[in-house]
């Protein structure tokens, strides 16, 4: 009998006992410094925004000098920035793909709104090389066509002209 009671009094007093350890209160955050945050995060998506505004609209030669003034620069809105320069639509597709993947690699380091704006940048890029990859299977055999057609031309004409000489007729 005293075993079949042990345990519910056993279990009665644990539980007693975790209502007694000090509670914590969470960290209740003010209007103030919610503003604080906000603003901030809006503050910062609008400098990522005007940035990769002056990106895309860039020259070469100012995404090279950009290139080399963030080269070897060790903070992260550096390397963000680095792999956004290497990721521009009109950079080799292998610099794309580093550029895209170093993005990715970056992602948990930022806060959320980084994220999801890279997010955005990231599918936008892959997107575009699809689509490029594409188009450059596509010329490939445009090319390839072109070459046959070609071949084939080359053939007639041969075909032709001993025809005519079988015949005894003048070309044309």
């Amino acid at each position: 009998m005293i075993k079949r009671l042990m345990f519910p009094v056993l279990l009665a007093g644990m539980l007693t006992g975790c209502g007694l350890l000090p509670r914590q209160e969470p960290a209740s955050v003010t209007d103030a410094e919610l503003t604080q945050r906000m603003e901030f995060a809006n503050k910062e998506m609008q400098v990522r925004l005007q940035y990769s505004d002056w990106l895309l609209a860039s020259q070469p030669q100012q995404r090279e000098q950009e290139r080399e003034r963030l080269h070897n620069q060790p903070d992260l809105e550096s390397r963000v920035s680095l792999a956004m320069v290497n990721s521009h639509p009109a950079e080799p597709v292998a610099s794309r793909r580093a550029g895209l993947d170093a993005l990715k690699g970056l992602q948990p380091e930022l806060g959320l709104d980084a994220q999801a704006f890279l997010r955005s940048w990231i599918a936008l890029g892959e997107q575009l090389l699809a689509r490029d990859s594409r188009r450059d299977d596509q010329s490939k055999e445009v090319q390839r066509l072109k070459r046959q057609i070609e071949q084939l031309s080359a053939i007639d004409e041969q075909l032709n002209r001993r025809k005519y000489q079988e015949t005894g007729s003048a070309l044309p």
